[in-house]
């Protein structure tokens, strides 16, 4: 499965619920420190507050699979 091309708009996450994403965003997700309560409580995991280069190689892997890059990872503010 191939995950949703965000289109340099990182917002378009936090408008789907965990049950909206397939299985290969959820597990690049959960990565991150997300699971479906954490979504869906919008309890963010201690990756969210990292800046990419505290970001470790597993996250980075994660949230570049997810569309992110330093630039957008360090700007995104979560909503």
């Amino acid at each position: 499965m191939s995950v949703r091309n965000m289109q340099d708009n990182p917002h378009i996450w936090e408008q789907l619920g965990w049950e909206d994403m397939n299985a290969t965003e959820q597990q690049l997700w959960s990565a991150l420190g997300w699971d479906q309560d954490r979504w869906d409580e919008n309890n963010a995991p201690a990756s969210t507050n990292k800046d990419w280069s505290d970001l470790n190689q597993q996250e980075q892997y994660a949230a570049r699979g997810l569309g992110f890059n330093d630039q957008l990872w360090n700007g995104t503010e979560d909503q």
